[in-house]
């Protein structure tokens, strides 16, 4: 008897399993991936797509050829629900799926409803197709404030700089200040490539409500912005609550190292979604890529009744941080770097992992 193995969401870590299955099929196992669109985009390329470095193809994965290879269905529809019990996984434009083993990797959505106006002023920087097709409507001459101090938003206010010429950038990077938990050293040099390329940088206080006008805060004086971008704050899909699967604290899937679900022998999670009982990740697209490769052999024990193995988050691992006109820094145990070659070395990495996934890898 054929048993169904469903991939739910088109993230990093899935296109990992895809790859894999493509040598070396699962006997006995029919394969669905569950995306709500047919390309995967890259969140490592993002701001270079949005600096203009790269077209947004080239950023993209043919999660429809992916699949193809996988000898997997590929079913473009929206996740809105799953039932553990059951075991199906709900959707907007059809019939539930059923399931034998289910793997979420639908990402996290961004946390818009913690700031009120949020929702209704501010542009998300995720999901990323929706992004890309907003920043055309950001042009030179205006005022954008860009919410959120991390790495991403830091290097997307460096694309938009690099984007809009003439253009006023503001990052807000808040209480937290710019890039928390990060070297001072390499903040220290990404506030001198802040200096040189204009981009203005408050800290001190979080933002409180989001205008039409632009952003309001605790004590500060309002900050008038003609766009208004939010990278900060990651939250759990609505549905999830309503799943029966367990949580942590903030909402997320309850996962065990071994990317299981917790007290779910036929559930798995990877990527944003997932929050881990060992201990709380960055929500980032490179600790789903890092996920990729345990998941795939860790389902490949589950269907054939194998061991699992644990998954363990590298520690000191590399940064490297565009300035989105080619030049990048880049910080790894302590050492800080900077210039052209730190981003030819960015590009070819990132280039190297779009590659694993072509059609002619």
């Amino acid at each position: 008897m054929t048993r169904h193995l469903v991939l739910a969401g088109g993230g990093h870590a899935h296109v990992e399993v895809l790859r894999r299955l493509a040598s070396r099929p699962l006997p006995g196992w029919r394969v669905t991936l569950l995306s709500r669109a047919a390309v995967a985009p890259y969140s490592g390329m993002l701001p270079g797509v949005a600096a203009g470095l790269y077209r947004p193809e080239e950023a993209s994965i043919d999660l429809a050829a992916l699949a193809e290879r996988a000898g997997a269905s590929l079913v473009v529809d929206a996740v809105t629900g799953v039932d553990a019990a059951a075991r199906r996984v709900l959707r907007k434009g059809g019939a539930p799926l059923g399931y034998d083993l289910l793997v979420i990797n639908t990402g996290a959505e961004p946390a818009l409803a913690r700031v009120p106006g949020t929702a209704e002023h501010a542009i998300p920087v995720k999901p990323v197709d929706v992004l890309l097709s907003r920043l055309a409507a950001l042009a030179a001459g205006m005022r954008v404030a860009l919410v959120g101090g991390g790495a991403g938003g830091t290097e997307m206010a460096f694309a938009l700089a690099a984007r809009l010429r003439g253009a006023q950038v503001m990052l807000v990077a808040g209480a937290a200040g710019l890039l928390p938990g990060f070297p001072a050293a390499f903040r220290g040099a990404v506030r001198r490539g802040m200096a040189e390329r204009r981009v203005a940088l408050l800290e001190g206080e979080d933002v409180t409500a989001v205008t039409a006008d632009g952003l309001m805060f605790p004590a500060a004086p309002p900050l008038r912005a003609d766009a208004v971008l939010w990278a900060t704050g990651a939250a759990p899909p609505a549905w999830l609550a309503a799943s029966g699967l367990p949580r942590d604290a903030a909402g997320f899937l309850q996962v065990e190292e071994t990317l299981r679900v917790t007290g779910q022998d036929a559930v798995f999670a990877a990527g944003d979604i997932a929050g881990f009982t060992a201990g709380a990740l960055p929500k980032a697209g490179v600790h789903a890529v890092r996920q990729g490769p345990v998941l795939a052999r860790n389902l490949r024990a589950a269907a054939e009744g194998g061991t699992l193995t644990a998954h363990r988050p590298q520690q000191g691992a590399l940064v490297l941080l565009s300035l989105g006109d080619g030049t990048a820094i880049g910080t790894r145990n302590g050492i800080v770097v900077r210039g052209r070659w730190v981003w030819q070395w960015k590009d070819w990495i990132d280039r190297r992992f779009m590659q694993r996934y072509a059609e002619d890898a």
